[in-house]
């Protein structure tokens, strides 16, 4: 979406909050806002003028350079949510617990920057390919079984909505 954007005529830079829910483009004219807006719209996005508190907020903003950090970031709050969980259940030891996360992270990682939204599947789509990104990382750890169960945690992890209210 930030390459997209960037190559709009008279938008010089797009940038990412954390959540992904603001952008800050740098435009060399007032019209490339309204051009954006509809980029935007055309993706499926939702878009407006955020006010200047909420920009202010933000202390640290992602651009097409470093939106890889922003998604190992990412895989490292969704590994957070889910292993401790099916680590319980399954009575993993610790040194599995951090094997387990890691492959998560590595297997998320992969699956968000090898396969963007815009451009490419749908989000049922996404969603499949980074459950078996997950179940695939997971297998040699925990075997078949426990892989497809921390697939489908996965799964309802991201079909919920974890935006701050």
């Amino acid at each position: 979406m930030l390459a997209r954007l960037e190559s709009l005529e008279d938008i010089e830079r797009a940038q990412v909050d954390f959540s992904g829910d603001l952008l800050k483009l740098s435009l060399r004219s007032e019209q490339a806002l309204e051009v954006a807006i509809s980029a935007l719209n055309e993706l499926g996005y939702g878009a407006e003028r955020a006010s200047a508190a909420e920009i202010e907020a933000i202390t640290v903003w992602y651009d097409t350079t470093s939106v890889g950090d922003l998604s190992r970031a990412e895989a490292g709050v969704i590994a957070d949510r889910i292993v401790p969980s099916f680590a319980t259940a399954q009575k993993l030891s610790p040194a599995a617990i951090t094997r387990v996360r890691t492959a998560v992270v590595e297997a998320l990682h992969g699956c968000f920057v090898n396969n963007a939204l815009g451009s490419g599947p749908s989000l049922g789509k996404f969603r499949l390919m980074c459950e078996r990104a997950i179940e695939d990382a997971a297998r040699p750890i925990v075997g078949p079984d426990m892989a497809r169960e921390l697939a489908a945690l996965l799964n309802i992890d991201m079909s919920e909505d974890h935006r701050r209210a």
